[in-house]
């Protein structure tokens, strides 16, 4: 668990009413392990989340955070900053920079902040996403093999009639013009079109 303090704690239920769609705060973090580490709270929504997360259950709230990134958090603090007249949440990783072992399947690939897998991983959260949640939905990488990025629509894309579209003409075009080594992009979402979908 997060230690967030009573009063951080009333400041986040304040503003989750405020939000009203979702009682659901992400914790992520960028370029784990490196000088470079960045760490953020989001809102999310019940779609997007996997079996790859975590959950912390507070009074009126959850927290979700990838279990492979979650030793990174370890003693992590919540608080509200005062600046005069304002106040904000601060987050606190103590280990956020750290060189951490043993801690995922594949540690050669994680740690390593040039490593492509985690380059794509990390474009996707911050430059692809982000679009995809006005839909209510998202993709996660799978894997890359050959080349090619595997990933798999969650969500309001999952059934999507609009998903291909997006794939070839909105979300590859993006990951190539960004990493050059890339071949592709496939597609292996197991669509089941629903209420869920967004079109």
């Amino acid at each position: 668990m997060i230690n967030i303090s009573h009063e951080a704690q009333i400041y986040i239920k304040k503003l989750i009413l405020k939000k009203k769609k979702s009682n659901i705060l992400r914790m992520s973090i960028s370029f784990p392990g490196t000088k470079y580490a960045e760490c953020k709270i989001s809102y999310d929504i019940k779609e997007n989340l996997t079996t790859e997360d975590t959950v912390m259950k507070y009074d009126g709230f959850n927290i979700y955070v990838k279990t492979m990134i979650l030793p990174y958090f370890k003693d992590a603090k919540i608080e509200i900053l005062h600046d005069n007249l304002d106040q904000q949440l601060m987050l606190m990783a103590p280990y956020a920079q750290s060189q951490l072992s043993g801690i995922h399947k594949n540690e050669d690939i994680f740690l390593k902040k040039n490593d492509l897998l985690y380059r794509v991983q990390d474009f996707i959260d911050f430059h692809v996403n982000p679009m995809l949640n006005m839909h209510g939905g998202k993709i996660i990488l799978l894997d890359i093999k050959e080349g090619y990025i595997m990933i798999e629509f969650l969500g309001g894309c999952n059934g999507c009639t609009m998903s291909k579209d997006t794939l070839k003409n909105g979300i590859e075009k993006r990951i190539l013009s960004e990493f050059p080594s890339i071949k592709g992009v496939k597609d292996l979402t197991k669509h089941a079109r629903g209420i869920h979908s967004f079109i």
